[in-house]
């Protein structure tokens, strides 16, 4: 999953699409009206001694009648993207306020109130297990003591960095190290965060971006919806010192 910047998802939304097919639309009546201009035209400079050829003429209707039909067809095409659209965003009004789990490879995350979730799957138990957060810059902001049980483990972070101060809300990444008692690192896979959903936005292929602080994800992405009360059970993450 790629979970991107709200703003760098800006142009992935409708409005883009409704301008060009509007401007289609625009091109597509221009081209009719001036057809049937023409036609006219034709019909009343004819020399009435040598009348247009009817198969030409017959020709030239079906041309016309094309036009017309390519017009219709492109006004439900419309009607039809603006109805599912509406239906799309009527569904993702539901996420507002709650909680998705998705994937994330490069261990983007939102800190949103203070407050983030994130998890990992460790294939063996380990003994210690470190996780480093960094901010937007790059900066390593804290390290927390995270769980070390075999299979899957969630954390949360309440933004207390190494110095003792609070993080500002934004976009962070977190990457997880873990060994064992011999002092080999234990496969760590399946990261993923849990963020609340601020905002829903629709894009041009169907699919909802799910805004969540500064943040955005697909829709598509998402691998489970919750509450407040139905997340899943995460160990308060402990910070180094």
């Amino acid at each position: 999953m790629s979970v991107e910047a709200i703003s760098s998802l800006a142009g992935n939304t409708s409005s883009t699409s409704t301008l060009s097919s509007q401007s289609q639309m625009s091109t597509l009546n221009l081209n009719f009206a001036t057809y049937l201009k023409i036609l006219t035209t034709q019909l009343q400079n004819q020399d009435p001694t040598n009348a247009t050829d009817p198969n030409q003429f017959t020709q030239e209707l079906i041309q016309m009648q094309q036009v017309q039909a390519q017009i219709t067809n492109n006004e439900a095409i419309e009607a039809l993207t603006k109805a599912t659209t509406a239906n799309a965003l009527a569904t993702g009004v539901t996420y507002i306020g709650n909680y998705v789990r998705a994937p994330t490879e490069d261990g983007d995350f939102s800190l949103q109130g203070s407050s983030a979730e994130i998890g990992y799957t460790l294939e063996s138990a380990a003994t210690k297990t470190t996780i480093t957060i960094k901010d937007s810059d790059g900066t390593v902001v804290a390290k927390l003591i995270g769980g070390s049980t075999q299979g899957d483990n969630y954390v949360t972070w309440d933004g207390t960095q190494t110095d003792g101060s609070v993080a500002p809300d934004g976009a962070y990444t977190f990457s997880v190290s873990s060994l064992n008692g011999a002092g080999n690192e234990v496969e760590v896979s399946n990261q993923s965060a849990l963020f609340k959903i601020t905002a829903v936005q629709s894009n041009d292929d169907g699919t909802l971006t799910l805004e969540a602080g500064s943040l955005g994800l697909l829709s598509t992405d998402v691998t489970g919806v919750y509450s407040a009360t139905t997340k899943p059970t995460a160990t308060a993450g402990t910070v180094q010192s």
